[in-house]
């Protein structure tokens, strides 16, 4: 058994990597500076990093919009499966995002959804909810840095059932090494936390956010614009901050559980283990 772990040096990524060799599974890390690289913009390289590959790990990576016909990049990634496919690859566990079963055919991640469900490969799906991770080095901690920890954003009081992505990772190796075909996972944690009661406790824990504002969305993209975020990276996370506001992001699944047999980390663990990592 052989895995192509795609994105191996995202959040997610790099912990699959991680957990398969603990096991000792071969794992193959896809990036585009990997030893065998793989590039969603040169299929010439394609063929290199499947050879030997009978499982992949694909995430689907960023660049659509949620609103668009498929694009370049979802049209690549269809490609990318059917090699795949025609390849010899028996298992694929693609990792999209919460709630993406209920948005039109035509956006990127649900499309390569679909060709998923439509292979000949035995397939398992997973959706996770808002990561933990977001808060300590992804763009709640980059917000929070630039107004001096306080997290400016257009989510009022709305809740969000956040999970850690080791947990995630957790999840997949799972869904990898044994038989999960068929199965759709929304992976969430075990609580709904509003943005003010992840402040609250990122604060108490010493995590580099320590207060929540609401603003209105015309004033939280004029800010982000001006800390230097691409335009269609804010429209992306106006939309999902606007998922959020309506309430579609605090469901909490049993998923998690189900697969691994335990409970989701809470906040509060993630935090006291970061912390732990960094002293």
């Amino acid at each position: 058994m052989t895995v192509l772990v795609t994105g191996a040096s995202g959040k997610v990524g790099r912990h699959v990597v991680q957990a398969l060799d603990s096991r000792g599974v071969p794992a193959r890390p896809a990036t585009r500076r990997s030893s065998i690289p793989l590039d969603w913009t040169d299929p010439a390289g394609w063929n290199a990093a499947l050879a030997g590959v009978d499982r992949v790990f694909l995430v689907m990576p960023g660049g659509d919009d949620g609103h668009r016909s498929v694009t370049g990049l979802g049209r690549r990634v269809i490609r990318f499966l059917d090699l795949a496919e025609q390849s010899g690859v028996g298992r694929v566990v693609l990792m999209t995002a919460m709630g993406m079963q209920y948005v039109p055919s035509e956006v990127d991640q649900r499309a390569v959804e679909l060709r998923v469900q439509s292979s000949s490969m035995r397939w398992t799906i997973l959706r996770p909810n808002w990561f933990y991770q977001n808060v300590t080095e992804g763009p709640l901690r980059d917000l929070a840095e630039a107004y001096a920890g306080r997290l400016l954003l257009p989510t009022g009081d709305a809740a969000v059932s956040f999970i850690d992505a080791r947990d995630i990772a957790a999840v997949a190796v799972a869904a990898l090494v044994a038989d999960h075909h068929g199965h759709e996972y929304t992976l969430t944690g075990s609580e709904s936390l509003t943005f003010a009661d992840v402040a609250s406790l990122a604060s108490a824990e010493g995590l580099p956010v320590t207060a929540y504002e609401h603003v209105p969305v015309a004033q939280f993209r004029h800010a982000v614009l001006d800390l230097g975020w691409e335009p269609s990276y804010v429209d992306t996370m106006c939309q999902l901050f606007a998922t959020i506001a309506a309430g579609h992001a605090a469901h909490i699944s049993q998923d998690v559980p189900s697969v691994l047999g335990r409970n989701p980390t809470t906040f509060t663990e993630f935090a006291q283990q970061w912390q732990a990592s960094i002293a």
